[in-house]
Parts: structure tokens; C-alpha cells; sequence
């Protein structure tokens, strides 16, 4: 029994001699989190070192210059220069995809290709240019008539199933509707939105209890959401809303809004939409 006992004693004492270091380490690693509470603590007193303190809201207004472009078919949806210059993988890859099948191309602009895509215009002397300036505000929506007074019109495109959908629309318009405004979270940044609208006559009939028949007609706007862009813009960027090749189907979305027939070719309509940014308060000293 003696032995048992000083048998355990020594075990125990050969287990204590090999912890010493361990006991140290994990002392140091609680003075290393000690002073780094420590250090936590005293960074709220540090204006701008504290990562998760409140940050100071800028006030911002907003404004859109919207380019109309018309220029002869190809000159963009076939250019392949014009757009290496601009970013697509910026916008939405789902997005980008299903408008790109429904004949609809669009990407970020950079404000120092602005003289390129100014001077394209000179290259087709039938080109021309309209600009819009939209109301400076918060936040605001537009819309842009594309085409009027179509007697009878079919849209047909693939939704993001690539499964085929088709619509037959009378008497309508062609509209582009267009939404903004300014980042909160991100100054000198812009939320844009585009969504095709089509403006057509709807008729509806009503039969009375005498068996009578009465014809109504109403002009309500149909919004064609799954073929909506959304794009963050940051300052001195600019969205490009243009044809694809496969706006060359006179069904498509691309023909439908963005193409017109001229005298002797096709005519592509390409916006250009610039975001214009402004501050409502002084900005701070150094």
C-alpha cells in the first residue's frame, strides 16, 4: 500500500514539472487579449480609428443627363471597339445575360472614354444626339418615348428559364422608364434602374342582365419587369444602354425599343445615361 501511494505521489509531481510552460503561455495570451481589450476600449475616444463607430451621412442630390443616340444600324452593336471600352462584368451576370438573348446590350462607361464615345457621332454624318436633363432631387423617375402610335405590335424573348414567352399588344407606345437616386450607404455613388414599359389599348367587354353587350377601351401601361437593368453607377461613370445582334429579330426586345426602320437601313437608339452628383451641405475643413 505504501508503494501504491508513492507511486501516485511521484506521477503527480512528474505531471505538474511538464505544465510550467503551458501556464506561462497561456498567461501571456491573457495579458496579449488583456491589452487588446484594453486597446478596444480606448479606440472610441480616436475619431476615425474605431471601425464600427457611426459614420457621418453626406447629403446628396441627384441628377441624370440621358444621351439619345441614333446612328445606323451596326455602328454599335456590331462595334466591337466601342465596346472594349465598356465594363459589362460590373452589372449583373444573370441580368446581363437574359437582356443579351432579348437583343438588349448594356455596361458601365468610364469617364476617361467620355471624348470616344462623344466623337463616335462624327463618324456617321446621319447621326445625331438628343439630351435630356432630368430635375435635381433626391430621387426622381423618367420616361422616354421610344416609339408611338404602333397599330399593332408582338414582342416574343426568352425569360431566365430560356423559355419562350410572346405577347401581342394594340394602338401602343413604347416607353422606356427610368428611376434614380443617390446612395445612402455609398456617397458619389447612384442607383439606376430601366424598365421597358408598353403603353397599349386593352378592350373589355360587359354583358348586362337584358343580354346586352358593351364594349370598353383603356390605355394602361404594362411594365415589362424581368427585362428591368439595375446598375450602381459611382461618379464619373456612366450606364450604355444599346442593341445587341440579336435586336436584329424585329420581335425582340432590342428592335421593339431600340431600333427604329429609317429611309434606306435601320436605326439604332443607344442611351447614355450619366449620373450628376451633387453635395447640399459645405464640405468639411482639412
Amino acid at each position: 500500500m505504501t508503494r501504491r501511494w508513492l507511486a501516485l505521489i511521484a506521477l503527480m509531481l512528474a505531471g505538474c514539472a511538464t505544465h510550467p510552460t503551458g501556464t506561462v503561455a497561456l498567461s501571456k495570451a491573457s495579458g496579449r487579449a488583456a491589452m487588446a481589450s484594453a486597446h478596444a476600449g480606448a479606440n472610441p475616444t480616436q475619431p476615425g480609428v474605431y471601425p464600427y463607430g457611426a459614420r457621418r451621412t453626406i447629403p446628396v442630390v441627384i441628377s441624370l443627363d440621358v444621351y439619345q443616340l441614333a446612328v445606323p444600324f451596326g455602328a454599335v452593336s456590331r462595334n466591337e471597339e466601342f465596346w472594349q471600352r465598356v465594363d459589362e462584368d460590373r452589372i449583373d451576370i444573370g441580368t446581363h445575360d437574359l437582356l443579351l438573348k432579348n437583343g438588349i446590350r448594356i455596361g458601365l462607361g468610364r469617364d476617361s472614354d467620355w471624348p470616344y464615345f462623344k466623337g463616335l457621332l462624327g463618324k456617321y454624318p446621319n447621326a445625331r444626339s438628343v439630351r435630356d436633363r432630368t430635375q435635381v432631387g433626391k430621387e426622381g423617375y423618367i420616361e422616354l418615348l421610344m416609339r408611338s402610335a404602333i397599330p399593332d405590335q408582338v414582342i416574343f424573348g426568352l425569360d431566365d428559364h430560356n423559355e419562350h414567352w410572346g405577347r401581342r399588344f394594340e394602338k401602343c407606345d413604347d416607353l422606356l422608364g427610368i428611376s434614380y437616386v443617390a446612395s445612402t450607404h455609398n456617397p458619389g455613388e447612384a442607383t439606376v434602374k430601366v424598365c421597358p414599359i408598353v403603353r397599349g389599348l386593352r378592350r373589355y367587354f360587359r354583358v348586362s342582365i337584358f343580354n346586352e353587350e358593351t364594349q370598353f377601351e383603356l390605355t394602361q401601361p404594362e411594365h415589362l419587369y424581368d427585362m428591368g437593368v439595375e446598375a450602381a453607377i459611382p461618379m464619373n461613370d456612366f450606364l450604355i444602354v444599346a442593341p445587341s445582334k440579336a435586336a436584329k429579330m424585329t420581335t425582340s426586345m432590342g428592335y421593339t425599343f431600340l431600333m427604329t426602320e429609317g429611309n434606306t437601313t435601320a436605326v439604332e437608339h443607344v442611351l447614355v445615361i450619366v449620373p450628376r452628383l451633387y453635395r447640399t451641405d459645405e464640405p468639411p475643413g482639412p
